[in-house]
């Protein structure tokens, strides 16, 4: 990775905060749907009326839906709806197209990044480019661009 490239402008702690709550009603939407889909599914090839807990199958089931909301708009459109709301994109550290690779590395990083206290996220302090854990090990970075003056 560069050491010596700084986008034009990053997106501050708060904007990132506004960005996942909106980014995760969206995904407790998905998730109602996907769980309501596969609760039918299980009463078809099951018989039962519930999902036990614990199911791993389900558990991949919403892993997977979550992967792919974030994934598919970032492979799309650099942004997921939350990030457009908020005028932030995805980028690479290296002005790369954004490949599979890129996302899949930067959402499985996310987990820890943002599931251990949110240490991942706020070691962009301490980073010399301001780099949370899965954007240094992803190869990518948010970037913010402010309204453009009337």
């Amino acid at each position: 990775m560069p050491t010596n490239h700084t986008p034009i402008s990053q997106p501050g702690l708060l904007r990132l905060i506004g960005c996942v709550l909106y980014d995760w009603l969206i995904v407790i939407g998905l998730l109602m749907l996907a769980g309501f889909l596969a609760v039918g599914v299980n009463k078809l090839i099951t018989g039962e009326d519930a999902i036990s807990a614990g199911n791993p199958a389900f558990l991949s089931w919403n892993i997977g839906v979550i992967y792919l909301y974030f994934a598919g708009f970032w492979i799309s459109k650099r942004q997921t709806v939350g990030m457009k709301a908020w005028r932030i994109h995805l980028a690479t550290t290296d002005a790369t197209p954004l490949s599979w690779k890129h996302v899949t590395l930067r959402f499985f990083c996310a987990i820890p990044s943002w599931g251990l206290v949110l240490a991942g996220l706020l070691w962009r302090y301490f980073n010399p480019q301001r780099l949370c854990w899965h954007d240094q090990y992803s190869q990518t970075q948010l970037v913010y661009t402010p309204k453009k003056k009337a």
